[in-house]
């Protein structure tokens, strides 16, 4: 399964059949190396696991159906689905839909999408191109929120 680091949308590093490849100067070495681990501070096993895409969104902005993108990695746009629903695309597909979903989200609004009050962000659905996030609030209902955050690994 081949991968690819990018820095401001510049590739710096991929990796295809456990070798990796750091560009500009295309230096290869084995994607489990132990001078990699100890430069991360994750000697032993098992490997190390980076995260495939994040987003940090504002849900309450829409701009022709999409939200505000605050910051992201690998995610090309949210779209804005409805109230409380959103569709995160990534800029490169995931290899399947097996992989990971973190999701929290946090609004300065009372009454709003407050994980403290209760309420719940969570994904409903992935596919290898996107993944299905939505936000309910204490109340019960869905709730657009200031930030959420997304992470797939």
């Amino acid at each position: 399964m081949a991968g690819e680091i990018k820095l401001n949308d510049v590739s710096v590093a991929t990796e295809n059949a456990g070798t990796v490849t750091i560009a500009p100067n295309n230096v290869t070495f084995a994607a489990n190396h132990a001078g990699i681990k100890a430069a991360l501070n994750a000697s032993g096993n098992p490997g190390i696991y980076a995260c495939r895409a994040w987003v940090n969104f504002d849900g309450t902005t829409n701009t022709a159906g999409f939200c505000t993108i605050l910051d992201s990695g690998n995610v090309s746009t949210v779209a804005d689905s409805g109230t409380g629903l959103y569709v995160v695309n990534f800029a490169t597909a995931m290899p399947d839909a097996n992989y990971a979903v973190v999701v929290t989200g946090e609004d300065s609004s009372p009454g709003q999408g407050d994980a403290a009050r209760g309420s719940s962000v969570r994904f409903n659905g992935r596919s290898a191109s996107s993944v299905i996030i939505d936000n309910w609030g204490w109340t019960g209902s869905k709730v657009d929120i200031e930030m959420s955050v997304v992470i797939i690994h």
